[in-house]
Formats: structure tokens, sequence, C-alpha cells
């Protein structure tokens, strides 16, 4: 049988929701369980404000356009995520700016950040990693310092806190994702949050093709160019079964990275995912630090003799065509070696110590060469 790199928990509340939302959730019901989700979701955060969309990435392009952020502008951004944390940067026809990482959060350093301000920069979208969390903290005090914006990409790290604070309720936006592989999932979705009434307003407004018919009394009457970014009710009814169930899901989690953990030690050239001060962690994805030089695609293409798969660590941003900046990739030297030299451990909801154990033999022989 294949070990997936992910899998979902779906159980009999998430199947029940979805039919009643499928079967009954039209006419005057049609947004009953994003409103649900909306206030649900909010009061699990800290927030004030929180406006359901279709993915995570339509959530940081909103926020950027709320912000008023456009070509000129510049924002900071980590150099080791996945690309949707920077491309609608250039959506919007601002620069991103690449920063290195912190070896043991995997996150934007705040101590190389402000190297990279300027007076054209407007944002620093710090992204909380694979269930960790970034310094929080303290890029908001430089965000504040330097009188710019702090957005703070939560979406792998619903859950987690730092310093008894829940990942997402930093920033001046915050930004989820529910993509099928995440902790809690619909398949697909993302959700922008805020404390600032005219920021969430503002975004809703760009969420819909700028129309707004209680402000205008007009039903198809659009006041800007907008987008359409509508999230559905039945994506919104398995969410919510998610979210009620969250603290089994990161239990299970937690229960992975410490099965991984007892079998990755007796391996050598490689640490796992490391357990941060200040921080709890819900170790959405647990990945592995190679100590030797490796090709991590070839690499994590051997697994599949064995039925495993094995992903790659993301890729430097700044080396990919769209963003290419050889410059900055060679001075980011933390991001570049990890993402050279480090892969994502399989984190499905469907894993087993018995797989785990698997997973640990076979990795031993293709990075040691020891007989599995």
């Amino acid at each position: 049988m294949k070990i997936s790199s992910a899998s979902p928990s779906i159980s009999k509340n998430e199947i029940k929701l979805v039919n009643d939302a499928i079967s009954k959730g039209w006419g005057s019901k049609m947004d009953y369980y994003i409103k649900l989700f909306s206030k649900k979701f909010s009061e699990f955060i800290g927030v004030k404000y929180c406006l359901p969309v279709a993915h995570c990435t339509d959530a940081i392009h909103l926020a950027l356009l709320s912000l008023n952020i456009k070509k000129g502008d510049e924002v900071i951004v980590p150099d080791l995520s996945w690309v949707a944390s920077a491309a609608p940067i250039k959506y919007v026809g601002a620069k991103p700016i690449f920063v290195d990482v912190d070896p043991n959060s995997l996150c934007i350093d705040p101590k190389k950040i402000s190297k990279f301000i300027s007076k054209k920069t407007k944002a620093i979208i710090a992204v909380d990693l694979f269930g960790n969390v970034a310094l929080n903290d303290e890029i908001k005090k430089i965000c504040r310092k330097n009188k710019i914006y702090f957005i703070e990409d939560a979406a792998e790290s619903v859950g987690a806190r730092y310093k008894g604070k829940m990942a997402g309720s930093f920033g001046d936006i915050s930004l989820f994702s529910f993509n099928a592989t995440k902790l809690i999932m619909s398949g697909q979705g993302g959700c922008l949050c805020t404390n600032n009434k005219k920021i969430y307003e503002k975004a809703k407004l760009f969420s819909h093709h700028g129309i707004d018919k209680k402000l205008t009394g007009k039903y198809y009457w659009s006041s800007l160019l907008g987008y359409n970014y509508n999230w559905t009710n039945i994506q919104a009814a398995c969410a919510i079964a998610q979210l009620d169930r969250i603290k089994e899901l990161i239990n299970y989690k937690k229960n992975i990275y410490r099965t991984y953990k007892k079998h990755f030690l007796k391996i050598k050239n490689v640490e796992i995912t490391k357990k941060l001060i200040n921080q709890n962690q819900t170790f959405w994805i647990v990945y592995a630090i190679i100590k030797k030089k490796i090709n991590k695609e070839k690499f994590c293409n051997e697994f599949k003799k064995y039925n495993i798969d094995m992903r790659p660590m993301f890729y430097q941003i700044s080396t990919m065509p769209a963003f290419k900046n050889k410059k900055m990739s060679n001075y980011n030297k933390i991001s570049k070696n990890i993402s050279n030299n480090a892969v994502c451990l399989p984190n499905g909801y469907n894993l087993n110590e018995k797989k785990i154990k698997k997973i640990s033999l076979v990795f031993d022989k293709i990075l040691n060469g020891k007989k599995k």
C-alpha cells in the first residue's frame, strides 16, 4: 500500500454538514455556513473580522489591495516559502524583497529584516511555516517603528501559538489556508482576518467584483475593479466540522511528530523539525534537514521504489523564473542550504507507527546505505 504525502481526516460530522449544505444550503441559506464559519473562526483566532475566500492566495492578494500596495512599492517576504506567499506582490505590481530565514523555525529572521527596509517598503509578509510561528512580536515592533504594515501568512500554522498568542493574531492582516493538505481543510479555501473594519470592508468589496448592493442600492453595480474570490457554502460546512475537531487533529499531528522523532533519532546525518522556545507548534508537516549534500529531487524519487511519496523542501522563491534574483538567492544562505538539503516527510492523517517505522528504515537506507 502506498504511503501518501498527505491525507485528510474525514469524520461523520464533515459528511453530515456537507450533505446538509448541498441539499439545503440554497436560496435564503446560500451563505449560512459561510457566515457561521466566519463567526467561529474569528472567535478561535481572537480577531474581530474574518473574510472567507476561495484560496489563501486570494487572501494575500486582497490584503495587498486593501492596503493600497501598488507599482513602485516594496514588500518584504521570506525567501523560503510556498510561492503563493510572494506571487500576489507581483499581481499588484509591487516588488518582493526576499529575506533569509531563521535556521531553527524556517520562518523569516527578524534580525535580517531591517537592512532591507527602504522608503519604498510598505509591508512585511511573515510566513508561519510548517506549523511553526515566526518571531512575530519582534516583527511587529519593526513594523511599528518603520510605520509599515504587518501581514501574517499563517496558512500553514492554524492552531499554533507563540508566547501564548494564536498564530494569525499578530498582524494588521492575517491569512489562512484550508487547502486539502492543511491541518483543517475544505478541499480549497482560505480567509483574511483583521481587527480593522475599514480593511475588512475594502477586502470584502474587492473579493466580489467591487459589488456592494447595501452601499449603492444597485444589485449588479461594480464600484471598482474587483475579483471573484468567493468561497462556497459547501466548503464552509466541511471547514466548520474540521474546526470543531481541531484539538483532535493537532494532537494527531503531535503524535506523528513524536513517533518520527523516536525513529529518526537512530538515523545519522539528519535532523527533523525542532521544538521551539515559547511555541506550541502543530507540526503540520514534519521536515527533515539532511546534513550532507544531496540532490533533493533524486533523493525523493528513490522513495517511489518503496511506494512512499516523499516531497522536497520548498524552493528558494528568488531562484524561480518569475522572481529570479541571483544576488539575493546567493545572499540568503540559510534559505539556500535548507531548500537544497531538506525534504518534507509524509504527514497524512492515515499514518501509524508501522508506516513511520518503514519510512525511517527506507530513509536510512537511501541516505546512509543501511539495509532495510
